[in-house]
């Protein structure tokens, strides 16, 4: 009886302790759920107040147009986007503009009213950005300083992809001239993403899937050009004294922030060119490249335009790809080149990443 007893209490005793102990364990779980008063879930998908405005070109698809959306603290960290409405994510070309890194706008490509409607009337997004100037002799980061907000616009626009509704995997660059290069510039390089980095956007994947260069320059160590791009004609006295006097000096000084050409070896200078030489950087896993160079005469340079154009520069990025393994498609009929098969700007975006 007495043991039946000690038997019940003790049975008693172990169940109320146990409801005890999981009450306890019930009151922090709930506390460290709401710990920090944090009202963003760490997966929720980032969105972007956007305002639509009037499109600048008559559009032959349903698209919402964005403008000067800001994805920097300049005034020129801004770009404008056309959003094909779409039940599903899209793909997406972004377009950088030329003007030797000391002009033009994203308003430039305006003009090419048919080839951005042959993009949204596939379902392509597009996209075209403005990115800070070289500015003078006060210029101390030179040309990378615009490279890299070209590079940070593409990482803000992938960063907000459902607010724009695309489809971060599927991206296309295009340029013509610096814009050119710089679309080679972001493709060719390694992973720039940081994933290190406080501020998100510069965690996002700066890998595309095709790069689009018109008119382009094959590499911004300028001052190597005599030898990596024109070394044909050596013979006729082209040197880096050749270059530099064609490109002019002051555009050197610009492109390396540098106050003297005497600074062209030096360490720091050194390192730039090297930053900022997307030739060297071409590698067998890098994307397929479409290289264009219609119009300009294939002969010894003789000014400032004809040697920033030379389809040499062309000849010498589609050797290179050949090299190394990667795809490319150019188009430089002065120099009797031309495995493009018909195939337009268009069409190689649509085979890229067209649904």
């Amino acid at each position: 009886m007495l043991r039946g007893i000690i038997f019940n209490f003790y049975n008693h005793q172990v169940m109320k302790n146990a409801v005890y102990l999981l009450a306890i364990i019930l009151f922090f779980a709930s506390c460290n759920n709401n710990e920090g008063d944090d009202p963003t879930p760490q997966n929720e998908v980032p969105t972007l107040a956007l305002t639509a405005s009037q499109s600048p070109i008559t559009t032959t698809a349903q698209v919402n147009f964005y403008k000067d959306v800001s994805y920097g603290s300049d005034n020129r960290n801004v770009f404008d986007f056309f959003a094909p409405e779409s039940s599903q994510a899209t793909p997406l070309v972004i377009y950088i503009h030329g003007g030797g890194f000391t002009a033009g706008n994203k308003e430039d490509i305006y003009n090419e009213e048919a080839l951005i409607n042959s993009f949204l009337s596939n379902n392509i997004a597009f996209a075209t950005i403005n990115y800070r100037l070289l500015q003078g002799a006060s210029e101390t980061e030179g040309v990378l300083k615009p490279l890299n907000d070209s590079k940070t616009a593409l990482q803000f626009i992938r960063y907000y992809a459902s607010s724009f509704n695309i489809d971060k995997n599927k991206v296309v660059l295009m340029g013509s001239s610096a814009g050119a290069g710089t679309s080679l510039w972001i493709g060719l390089n390694n992973e720039l993403a940081d994933a290190n980095a406080t501020d998100d956007i510069l965690k996002e994947s700066t890998r595309v899937q095709g790069i689009i260069a018109v008119n382009t320059q094959s590499t911004y160590d300028v001052a190597d050009w005599h030898t990596t791009v024109f070394s044909e004609y050596a013979s006729q006295g082209m040197d880096q004294d050749t270059v530099v006097s064609l490109v002019e000096e002051g555009t050197v000084l610009q492109f390396y922030g540098m106050s003297s050409l005497s600074e062209l070896t030096s360490p720091t200078v050194v390192q730039k060119r090297m930053d900022a030489d997307m030739l060297s950087l071409m590698s067998g896993d890098d994307p397929e490249i479409y290289v264009s160079r219609p119009g300009a005469p294939y002969r010894f340079p003789a000014d400032k335009s004809a040697v920033l154009h030379h389809p040499l520069h062309a000849k010498v990025l589609m050797d290179k790809a050949s090299a190394t393994g990667v795809a490319c498609v150019a188009i430089i009929p002065q120099m009797n080149i031309d495995n493009s098969n018909g195939e337009s700007i268009t069409n190689f975006v649509l085979r890229k990443i067209g649904n």
